[in-house]
């Protein structure tokens, strides 16, 4: 008899401590509904706040320019040389029926090449009407930077010397695991008159 006068207790006890649990859980569930939607939003809105950049190799250097100044990439058609042009103009290429400059920034800014790839890329920039093809020796993937958060390193000789002739066209340098990606200002160099009096 007592056996069985203490299972009821238990199971009493069991009941209404499953009871307790299930009116907690419906207290708490709005709560915790709430507190999911407002992570996923703050999640959604930290992806939202960064911006793609596309990664390149410059000689031994690499860049980066936002997607939003480059129309197009791919590999660098053939080039159609021309007299009478500063020598960092290569030529010109027709892409997409569009007659193009070809600018070679490793001698606009004296940049050492040391390995010349086989086959070299080319990144359309485009900057309100002003258009021309940037040769790279290679592209290397996407940059995603939050550009009120992430901080961006100022240039320094002791950083990149070799690059101090480039240097009036970067945002900042930006490190990334193990790389070193020199951001570059697209408003800066569709402004450049170096570069628009040749367009």
């Amino acid at each position: 008899m007592a056996n069985l006068s203490r299972q009821l207790e238990t199971d009493k006890q069991g009941n209404s401590l499953q009871t307790l649990l299930a009116a907690l859980d419906r207290e708490t569930a709005p709560s915790l509904a709430l507190d999911a939607a407002s992570l996923k939003e703050r999640a959604s809105r930290s992806i939202r706040r960064k911006k793609p950049y596309i990664s390149f190799m410059l000689g031994g250097d690499e860049m980066a320019l936002s997607i939003d100044s480059i129309q197009e990439i791919g590999y660098l058609p053939t080039v159609m040389p021309l007299p009478n042009l500063p020598p960092w103009i290569k030529g010109i290429v027709q892409i997409r029926g569009e007659i193009l400059s070809v600018v070679d920034f490793l001698v606009l800014f004296g940049l050492k090449d040391e390995r010349t790839p086989l086959r070299r890329s080319y990144i359309l920039f485009k900057q309100q009407d002003f258009k021309f093809c940037l040769i790279a020796n290679r592209i290397t993937g996407v940059v995603n930077l939050d550009e009120q958060r992430d901080d961006l390193d100022p240039y320094s000789p002791e950083k990149a010397g070799h690059l101090s002739q480039l240097a009036a066209f970067f945002k900042g340098l930006f490190t990334l695991d193990k790389r070193t990606v020199c951001i570059l200002d697209n408003e800066k160099l569709g402004t450049s008159p170096l570069i628009r009096k040749w367009q």
